[in-house]
């Protein structure tokens, strides 16, 4: 399933994993996310995710809504651009 959000008035179509990191960035978008957050927030303690899970949704996040849209801070972790 496949979630509809826009951006600019342009309309994309998420997988649900995606839109769930989109969402945990955008509901802070002062907070720097760290990994071990995101793994929890988004796959749950339950799952077992590789260690490139994330990097692999930033970056069909960034393809899709602009290469600036995601910043990532080395060793630290990730946040929303606005």
């Amino acid at each position: 399933d496949n979630v509809k959000v826009s951006k600019a008035g342009q309309p994309y179509f998420l997988p649900k994993k995606e839109f769930d990191l989109l969402y945990l960035l955008a509901s802070n978008t002062e907070k720097v996310f760290k990994r071990e957050e995101i793994l929890e927030k988004v796959w749950g303690n339950e799952v077992v995710v590789g260690e490139r899970t994330i990097d692999v949704h930033i970056r069909r996040l960034r393809e899709k809504l602009g290469i600036h849209t995601i910043q990532t801070l080395k060793g630290i972790g990730y946040k929303l651009v606005v």
